[in-house]
């Protein structure tokens, strides 16, 4: 899930301390923003050696708010601010986010720089990687009309960018050596577009739709797997106002590439339609669609096919929502916000 790097806590202590030494904050409390339970906070000595030995003494860390199954820790060095993130499970290379991240810089994004990057840690039993920071404030927080057009505008043009990275195979993208190319955990786009339904259909689904949008969402979802791809392409899976960073009213860079995955060409877009509105009231949709269509040509249709990809990735969302993976009850808010959500967007049609 979503981690705000721009986030300063407080730390629990200001006081002069030895240079040799670490400093931890309280840890963020244990219910995220979304109101899912969110991973402890991983071994602190583990992590504390890590960093000393690649940044040196003398550090401040304070773990980021949000997020769920993310780690990630804000470090203040001497000179510099950077950023940690841990993998989510032992088996997870995040050498391969430092593999892209150095790609997409390359090809002139603004994304963050890599400072070190760790295949694996024995003490913390992870990978670990550290980030520079990008300047800035997230989109989200900018309330400023023109502004934050333009700074949408410029952030689709990135993106079209980032979504022409191929990926062999859709889904999750696979965090284990080779690095390069990406590759993602299957084979055929039918499979991914029914990941995480429930089998039979409707399951949980039947408490929250009637029967005749469970018909039509249905038949979203059986079109979809009938559709040709000529390949998969990179999605960066959280894309919203929130990792769309800005500073004095200027595009400055994208964060949080924790849920990268190779999808159809208008994921992204999809998602950004799906969250439309819910962290800032300014609607952004159009700017960031006219962004990316003066790097790529969009599909003629476009507008349908990402109101498509909003509904069925909202919809892979919230059934995993309900599924063993959170075991949410029907009536939790989220469930049923989202619900809602895929309710305006089917009308929309």
């Amino acid at each position: 899930m979503r981690i705000p790097f721009w986030f300063f806590p407080r730390l629990l202590s200001e006081a002069t301390h030895d240079p040799r030494s670490v400093w931890f904050d309280a840890m963020a409390d244990q219910q995220g923003w979304t109101g899912f339970e969110r991973r402890p906070d991983v071994d602190r000595p583990a992590l504390a050696a890590v960093l000393r030995r690649v940044l040196g003494p003398g550090l401040r860390v304070a773990r980021t708010p949000a997020g769920v199954a993310a780690q990630v820790y804000r470090v203040q060095a001497a000179e510099r601010v950077v950023y940690v993130r841990i993998a989510e499970d032992a088996h997870e290379d995040l050498s391969v986010d430092a593999a892209l991240l150095e790609q997409l810089r390359g090809e002139g994004l603004h994304v963050p720089a890599i400072v070190h990057v760790e295949p694996f840690d024995q003490d913390l039993g992870r990978s670990v990687l550290i980030m520079g920071a990008i300047a800035g404030e997230p989109l989200a927080q900018c309330r400023d009309a023109r502004t934050a057009r333009r700074v949408a505008r410029s952030a689709g043009r990135e993106l079209a960018v980032l979504n022409g990275v191929g990926v062999a195979g859709f889904g999750w993208v696979q965090r284990r050596a080779p690095v390069w190319p990406l590759r993602a955990m299957f084979r055929d786009y039918g499979e991914f577009v029914v990941s995480y339904l429930p089998d039979p259909w409707p399951g949980p689904l039947a408490a929250l739709f009637p029967a005749s949008e469970l018909d039509r969402l249905w038949e979203l979802v059986a079109s979809e797997r009938r559709r040709e791809l000529g390949g998969a392409w990179l999605a960066h899976g959280d894309f919203d106002t929130s990792p769309i960073f800005q500073a004095e009213g200027r595009y400055t860079g994208l964060i949080d590439f924790g849920e990268i995955r190779g999808t159809e060409p208008l994921f992204d877009l999809g998602h950004f339609l799906l969250q439309e509105q819910e962290r800032t009231p300014i609607p952004l949709v159009g700017d960031l669609v006219a962004g990316y269509g003066e790097v790529v040509d969009l599909p003629a249709g476009h507008e349908e096919l990402i109101r498509r990809s909003a509904i069925l990735l909202g919809l892979r969302q919230l059934a995993r929502w309900l599924g063993p993976f959170r075991n949410l009850p029907s009536d939790h808010p989220a469930a049923t916000r989202r619900a809602a959500r895929l309710r305006q967007l089917l009308l929309a049609s």
